[in-house]
């Protein structure tokens, strides 16, 4: 019954392509003779068709006479034979095609394409159904079986390549994809590819090796029918290619023989890659020749499997950096993207570029594989064989970064590649012994004072010999390209690295002097590759090429510190850099340094801000020479930088980002070396946690000295940094007085001890100081917004206040305000003291028109006058009332006298003096707005 289902199918199906076919070739017809009408110069095309439309249902044309040969040659219009006829206009082009329905479009799409895929589907599984129902009931045997599915596999690829030979089907494969004949192949694929695999694990009936070779042969055949049929085809050879081997098993596994099947799989993949320009198909092939490798080191990997894995890494390589060297996919270059913001600032050779396909495959092929090269060398514990798979890797990515610069790039990869096989190299331990002593008992300096043994020298030799091989490769290959910064970064970075890597495994005495001898001569190599280079600096990328030499010699120079010195002396010798390069950038011109400028202030700025071992280090001095110095250096280079004449000639700023980094981190740096500094001193240690109101108080003075100087410094003051600076700074000291000054550690309930002196003594110094320092800041830098403007004086005067009441308090309670009785003379005595205050406010703000001044002593006159009508008349008794009602009465009438002697209003028939016009008052109500800069 389901052997006719399929077969009304396929008729119907057949049916409907023969009709579609025939009235696809009669509009081919008809579309052929109204264009060889309209190319000999009978009527124009639209006319034609036109024409042809109408004149075919009513009666045939008559015959044209042939005109002569000579006159052929000109082609006469039909509108040019029209006689006396005005030109009309010229024909509207012809628009869209009118939209076709969807479910036209559902019908041609599910009876062209699904339904024969389907189709081949159902017959590949009718196949399985077969030979699993002959199984059941004992029809035919196994080797019976086994033979009908090969014979029907092969016939059915057979009759798709067949069918895909037929005029009939070479004219629907003409006019859209044409999908019967690869399904048809597809099925018969899967088919013989299933019984051979059946005879193999059910029945026994093939040898490993002869089932092996079949299926391997079956999926090599589908990817070489992919190149008539389609892609589907190559995609399913190539999965059955690399599922092969995982279906065939082998008690006794060989790497040579699988590693040299997966080779010739590759290969046939790429060939189909640059034969038919799939590029998909790269991508597939590639994961499948990453992953065996990966598979076999981590299960069947046995000594020896080192030279047939490193040979198969190294030709697949090869094979995935062909399409790139050929250029086979993509020959157009994509326009370059501008870089904005802070990758503008970056070096150019280190930015993210677009690539074609071809390139990108070949990048993440040498990625992947690099990878595998590197596990190979750990798998075989840095055994000759796997160094010299790792050397021949790390030259067929120079060979191939210099043959095609566009993927240049791999040669940075397998030079990392070889960082990577190198770090996890065990190597044993280096005892730092004694030193040896002269005829006086004085220790003598040597290189090499305690000896290293054969596996550290034989690691240091290998180390040295890919440094040579990185350094003067790079520097031999970047005569003449198109990227001598890639070679030249090349060449200076890759043997400062290692060198790191060298000195951080072998973990050398102290007194080896060796090592940063090593490093002071790399400096000194690398400093002189820049003298040819410097001769011809006028070619493209020569600048680039000598900032890369110059910032290793930097680096150099830095790691020779880092080999020397320690601790916070370190971090002085890695920022000393800074202004290194940013002269060298002013003396030769390379504004391609402040790239490593920028990436060496980052670090320094990550290992004293960031760096929680600071707080380790012991003593007073580090600190000051630990962050003094890196700021110092910054702003040197910030000034140089800023004013470099390079960036003026080419019409370029020299203030870019690079100079605000240094800037801000010379502005951390000095702020943390005072913050720790204070924190050192008053606490005793850098681990102790702040917790007395002296320390903060120290804190908050030399924030709001650090804003005071960068708002008063005019040289400083419009810059972006020091405006967004000294506004964090005041945030910082604002925080820290109202959370901490005024609630959390306020003497009249953390029982501080606040001092002997009056007035002169730790209140002062927690809030009169910075009253007036806030308000000194507010002068030179007034808030942006009126409403700030407006609320910023009352956290000064609330700090004034607040000492008056702590200084009345520790007047009459000593210097620990930890009582909690109050006498009449101290209850008196705060009306007396704000009363004062608040005149001192009122004759200030009408003395400079500071309205905002007046209105808040006013408002403290209203609270003295509360205090003294709701508590003193009850609490106060004897003098102490009389003199409090005196003493307000007497202020009363004073302030009201001062009132009227000094804001009174003209005299009558005075003549107002009308204001200038050239100068236009300001508002006296607010002494911010009057401050301005």
């Amino acid at each position: 019954m389901e052997f006719l289902v399929l077969l009304l199918i396929f008729g119907f199906l057949t049916h409907r392509l023969d009709r579609r076919l025939k009235a696809q070739e009669t509009e081919i017809a008809a579309l052929r003779s109204r264009l060889d009408k309209a190319l000999a110069g009978a009527v124009p095309l639209s006319a034609a068709v036109s024409a042809a439309d109408e004149a075919a249902p009513v009666q045939a044309p008559a015959p044209l006479a042939e005109p002569p040969l000579e006159e052929s040659a000109e082609p006469v219009f039909a509108a040019e034979t029209a006689v006396d006829t005005p030109p009309g206009p010229p024909p509207e082009p012809a628009g869209p095609p009118p939209p076709r329905p969807g479910w036209r479009e559902l019908e041609e799409s599910l009876a062209s394409r699904w339904l024969i895929w389907l189709g081949g589907g159902t017959m590949a599984l009718a196949a399985a159904f077969f030979i699993k129902l002959s199984v059941e009931h004992g029809w035919l045997g196994p080797g019976v079986r086994v033979a009908l599915g090969l014979l029907a596999g092969v016939g059915l690829m057979v009759g798709g390549e067949w069918l895909r030979r037929q005029p009939m089907q070479r004219a629907v494969a003409a006019l859209r994809p044409d999908h019967v004949p690869p399904a048809l192949t597809a099925a018969g694929l899967f088919t013989a590819f299933a019984s051979v695999y059946g005879g193999f694990a059910l029945f026994a009936l093939f040898q490993p090796l002869v089932a092996f070779a079949l299926l391997a042969a079956l999926s090599l055949a589908g990817i070489g029918l992919s190149l008539l049929q389609g892609p589907f085809l190559a995609a399913l050879g190539l999965l059955a290619g690399y599922v092969t081997p995982l279906l065939v098993p082998s008690d006794h596994p060989d790497a040579w023989g699988l590693f040299a099947y997966l080779l010739a799989l590759n290969g046939a993949g790429m060939a189909v890659v640059l034969y038919r320009g799939w590029r998909w198909l790269g991508w597939g092939a590639l994961a499948g020749a990453a992953l065996w490798p990966l598979v076999w080191m981590i299960d069947p990997w046995s000594s020896g499997d080192a030279l047939p894995t490193g040979l198969y890494l190294l030709l697949t390589s090869a094979l995935f950096l062909v399409p790139a060297m050929l250029g086979v996919l993509d020959q157009g270059l994509p326009e370059p993207e501008p870089a904005t913001g802070w990758r503008a600032a970056l070096p150019g050779w280190i930015r993210r570029k677009r690539r074609h396909p071809a390139d990108r495959l070949a990048m993440t092929a040498m990625w992947l594989l690099g990878l595998l090269v590197a596990a190979v060398g750990w798998s075989d514990s840095h055994g000759p064989v796997s160094l010299v798979v790792l050397a021949l890797f790390a030259l067929l990515a120079l060979a191939a970064g210099r043959r095609t610069e566009r993927i240049a790039g791999v040669a940075w990869i397998a030079a990392l590649a070889v960082l990577l096989a190198l770090a996890p190299w065990s190597l044993p331990y280096v005892p730092a012994g004694p030193p040896p002593l002269n005829a006086d008992g004085q220790p003598l300096i040597v290189a090499d004072p305690a000896g290293y043994p054969g596996e550290v020298a034989h690691f240091l030799w290998v180390s040295a010999g890919f440094a040579a091989l990185f350094g003067i490769g790079g520097f031999a290959l970047l005569w003449g390209a198109r990227r001598a910064a890639l070679w030249s970064s090349l060449s200076a970075l890759v043997p400062l690295a290692l060198l790191t890597l060298a000195y951080a495994l072998v973990e050398p005495p102290e007194t080896a002097v060796g090592w940063p001898a090593a490093a002071l001569a790399l400096a000194a190599l690398l400093v002189g590759a820049t003298t040819p280079l410097a001769r011809h600096r006028h070619r493209p990328g020569a600048s680039l090429g000598l900032a890369a030499f110059a910032a290793g010699a930097t680096g150099a120079i830095a790691l020779g510190a880092t080999m020397t010195l320690q601790e916070a002396w370190l971090t002085v010798a890695l920022a000393m850099q800074v202004p290194v390069l940013a002269w060298l950038e002013r003396q030769m011109a390379l504004r391609e340094l402040r790239g490593v400028a920028l990436l060496v202030a980052v670090a320094v700025l990550v290992r004293l801000a960031v760096n929680p071992w600071v707080l380790d280090y012991e003593g007073y001095g580090w600190i000051a020479y630990g962050y003094g110095l890196p700021a110092l250096g910054f702003l040197v280079a910030a000034r140089w930088m800023r004013t470099s004449s390079d960036g003026r000639e080419n019409g370029r700023s020299g203030d870019d980002l690079v100079v605000m980094v240094l800037e801000a981190g010379a502005l951390i740096f000095t702020t943390l070396m005072l913050s720790l500094g204070i924190h050192r001193w008053i606490a005793g240690s850098l681990e102790a946690a702040p917790s007395t109101l002296a320390e903060v108080a120290l804190h908050t003075l030399s924030w709001l000295g650090l804003a005071l100087l960068l708002a008063a410094d005019r040289r400083w003051s419009a810059r972006a940094v020091a405006v967004w600076g000294r506004r964090l700074l005041a945030a910082l000291a604002a925080a820290s007085a109202v959370f901490l000054h005024l609630l959390a550690l306020n003497p009249l309930w953390n029982f501080e001890w606040v001092g002997e002196w009056p007035v002169v003594n730790r209140l002062l110094l927690a809030y009169g100081a910075p009253a007036l320092l806030g308000l000194a800041y507010l002068w030179y830098d007034p808030p942006p917004t009126k409403p700030v403007r407006q609320a910023a004086p009352v956290l000064a005067l609330l700090l004034v206040a607040t000492n008056l009441a702590l200084e009345i308090r520790r007047t009459f309670q000593g210097p620990v305000l930890s009582g909690y009785g109050v006498s009449d003379a101290e209850w008196y005595a705060y009306s007396v003291g704000f009363l004062l205050f608040a005149v001192l406010m009122l004759v200030a703000g009408i003395r400079f028109g500071w309205g905002w001044m007046r209105h808040a002593g006013l408002a403290l006159v209203l609270a003295v006058v509360a205090k003294v009508f709701l508590s003193d008349m009850s609490d106060l008794e004897g003098m102490y009332r009389v003199a409090s009602f005196l003493g307000l009465g007497v202020s009363l009438v004073g302030i009201g006298w001062l009132y009227q002697r000094l804001l009174r209003p003209p005299a009558a028939g005075t003549p107002a003096v009308p204001p200038a016009p050239a100068a236009p008052a300001a508002p006296a109500d607010d002494l911010l707005d009057q401050r301005t800069h």
